[in-house]
């Protein structure tokens, strides 16, 4: 009765702990260290504001840019794409990864 008590807390701990791992990006500009990303506010070509994010990890981007775009329930448009990682790439090799987004209307 004890074990099987103890097994389903350590079973919903991990649950846990798994979902925050893998949780969404932080949705506010700087730096966010789950996602390994930075954003900021940009004037893009058009004269408009935009988002830009440089990533480390594979999805780190993405996961920033829906974050960011909550309001409009993450849906975004990509401007410019530059080095995007994917796994088992060498980011030395490919340089830094960098988005810039305008979040849908």
């Amino acid at each position: 009765m004890t074990l099987r008590s103890t097994v389903r807390w350590m079973l919903g701990v991990g649950i846990a702990g798994l979902v925050a791992a893998c949780g969404i990006g932080k949705g506010t500009l700087g730096s966010d260290p789950a996602t390994e990303s930075q954003a900021s506010t940009i004037t893009w070509t058009d004269g408009q504001p935009a988002l830009s994010i440089s990533c480390k990890t594979p999805g780190g981007c993405q996961s920033r840019a829906v974050a960011l775009c909550t309001a409009t329930g993450g849906d975004y448009t990509v401007l410019k794409m530059n080095n995007m990682p994917t796994e088992g790439d060498m980011s030395q090799v490919r340089g830094p990864a960098s988005v810039v987004i305008r979040c849908s209307k």
